[in-house]
C-alpha cells in the first residue's frame, strides 16, 4: 500500500517534470513546500534521495541542498562555528539573534549570507531541492528564507519542512509558526 507521503512526492514529480512552468503561476512565486511530520525525519532522507535520483533520470540538472551543509559551512568560513557551538550549549536565546544576524543580514550583495549561497549554488539548474531545515529553529525559518529569496529565483525550488498543517497555516517542527507561504503546498 502506497503511503500518503509517497502519493504526495508523485504528484510533486509529476508537476517538476510535466509542469514546471506552471509552478509560479499558481502562487507567484517558484516555491513549493513539502511538510511531512517531524518525526519522520529519517524515513524522508531516502525519499529525497529517490526523487531527485527520478528527476535527474529524466534529465532534470537538481541541485540538492543539505541546509545543515549550507549553514555549518557558512558558520566556517565566517570563522565563527566553534563559538557557535559555545553559545548552544549555554543556551538557545542567545543564539537565535545572533544567528539570524548572521544569515540573513544584507551584505554587499544586498542580501544575507545564506539567501546568497542558496542562488550561487542554485544557477543554470531545472530543480532546485532543499532539506534538513529544521537546522533553522530558533533562529529562522522557511518563510524568511523564501522572502528573501522572492524575486531572486525563478527556477522551481522545493523546500522539504519538517511541518504539520492545520487548514492554510503550516506549523514548523511543531512548536512555532511562519507568515510567507505563497510557495504552493503539496
Amino acid at each position: 500500500m502506497i503511503s500518503e507521503i509517497d502519493n504526495r512526492i508523485k504528484k510533486l514529480e509529476t508537476l517538476l517534470l510535466e509542469r514546471p512552468h506552471a509552478i509560479r503561476k499558481l502562487s507567484g512565486v517558484p516555491f513549493i513546500i513539502f511538510p511531512y511530520p517531524p518525526n519522520n525525519e529519517l524515513s524522508m532522507i531516502g525519499k529525497i534521495e529517490q526523487l531527485v535520483e527520478r528527476l535527474e533520470y529524466n534529465d532534470k540538472k537538481v541541485a540538492d541542498l543539505d541546509a545543515r551543509d549550507l549553514i555549518f559551512n557558512i558558520l566556517k568560513e565566517k570563522g565563527i562555528l566553534e563559538s557557535v557551538i559555545e553559545v548552544e550549549k549555554e543556551g538557545e536565546d542567545e543564539l537565535g539573534a545572533g544567528l539570524k544576524s548572521a544569515f540573513f543580514e544584507e551584505s554587499s550583495k544586498g542580501l544575507g549570507s545564506l539567501p546568497e549561497r542558496i542562488i550561487e549554488l542554485t544557477d543554470d539548474n531545472d530543480i532546485i531541492v532543499l532539506h534538513h531545515l529544521g537546522i533553522l529553529y530558533p533562529f529562522s525559518s522557511l518563510s524568511v528564507l523564501f522572502s528573501n529569496l522572492e524575486n531572486k529565483i525563478d527556477t522551481p525550488f522545493v523546500a522539504f519542512y519538517p511541518a504539520s498543517k492545520e487548514g492554510k497555516t503550516l506549523k514548523f517542527l511543531d512548536e512555532t509558526e511562519g507568515s510567507y507561504y505563497r510557495a504552493k503546498v503539496i
